[in-house]
């Protein structure tokens, strides 16, 4: 069991490819006086509209990796619309994105879980208001390489007593046999090496696990003097904000134990098992469909935020109706999430028509 190991997010390719050609095309319409002179890093008070309504500008959208891949498209697609607007996309982590919205590097920022109070009080702190939106639904699934066959369904308290404070030093899956009998699991496990992957701190994905899956037992636990009552998740695990590396690690490695967001787990069937999950109504497998009706038992909200006083610059205005779209609200689709409700996508559309700021969900 390694501790902690920390690997970074790739960027992504095409949106580097983006920028370079937006440098390109600003030097080669610039003056022979500035040619020689290196196209600045875009900034996101660039945006402006020519005489011929052409747009121009730059945008930096960061946050989690979970809602990046919906970014990504829609960016894609807006670019075909106005290919003069850059992009520069990253996907460090839901936490990450709200601190660079504290530090006011960014205009729009992603995040797999609604912001926090700490976070609210940051940005209070700087003067920056917010507007919030959902974005679309996602599953949390449970993942075990492809090759065990011997674990199909788990209970939350297997998972805590697999992945909580108290598994911490537990190397086999059978080590965690007494705890998940005092706490109710549906043991015994296997002999089998225990190998854990999952996001790491920065993750929204991370979060809302312990939120939805340990929290209640954790709490309980604590209270009752028997767990940390400042660690939800053993540290002893490999943690990675990179949900490519924990496909990976999880595939790599018979009696691996994990989670990612539905949709990475989705495109990787053919490497990793999605376990079922019984949140207290019996098992249930993870798809579209009983993550949609919440009969899936560990799914959430991705949300989407923009900086109030940056929302009517063009091209964080142009991007902003362009996602809500009903053109860019198949994106969600395509991404492998869920789409909204009818009621939660018209919430989102009255938040941003009235510029109403705060949580608003």
């Amino acid at each position: 069991m390694h501790l902690n190991q920390r690997f970074p997010r790739r960027i992504s390719l095409g949106f580097a490819a983006v920028l370079v050609v937006f440098g390109m095309v600003a030097a080669s319409c610039g003056s022979d006086s500035d040619s020689s002179t290196a196209p600045e890093t875009p900034s996101n008070d660039l945006a402006e509209e020519t005489s011929s309504g052409v747009l121009r500008g730059s945008l930096m959208i960061t946050g989690s990796s979970t809602v990046e891949p919906v970014t990504n498209l829609l960016a894609e697609s807006f670019s075909e619309i106005h290919p003069n607007v850059a992009f520069s996309i990253a996907g460090p982590g839901s936490g990450d994105g709200h601190k660079a919205a504290c530090a006011g590097e960014v205009p729009i920022w992603n995040s797999s879980r609604q912001i926090k109070d700490k976070e609210v009080e940051c940005l209070e702190e700087k003067g920056i208001e917010f507007i919030e939106f959902r974005v679309g639904i996602d599953g949390i699934s449970v993942i075990t390489s492809a090759e065990n066959d011997a674990i199909e369904c788990l209970n939350f308290a297997d998972l805590y007593s697999l992945v909580g404070t108290e598994s911490t030093g537990f190397g086999k899956w059978s080590d965690a046999n007494d705890l998940n009998a005092e706490v109710g699991g549906t043991g015994p496990f296997p002999d089998g090496q225990l190998e854990i992957f999952a996001p790491g701190e920065e993750s929204g994905t991370f979060d809302s696990f312990i939120e939805i899956a340990l929290e209640d037992l954790w709490e309980e636990r604590a209270e009752a003097g028997k767990a940390d009552a400042n660690f939800a998740v053993r540290p002893d695990y490999n943690a990675s904000a990179n949900d490519n590396v924990i496909i990976d690690g999880i595939a790599g490695n018979k009696y691996s134990l994990g989670w990612v967001g539905f949709a990475f787990a989705d495109e990787a069937r053919d490497q990793v098992r999605l376990v079922e999950v019984d949140g207290g109504e019996g098992c249930v497998e993870p798809t579209p469909a009983s993550i949609a009706s919440a009969e899936f038992p560990i799914a959430r909200f991705l949300y989407t935020y923009v900086d109030a006083a940056q929302a009517d610059d063009l091209a964080v205005s142009g991007f902003i109706d362009y996602m809500l779209s009903e053109e860019g609200q198949r994106y969600v689709v395509e991404a492998g999430y869920v789409n909204l409700s009818d009621e939660d996508l018209a919430q989102a559309r009255a938040n941003w028509a009235n510029k109403v700021t705060g949580r608003t969900f």
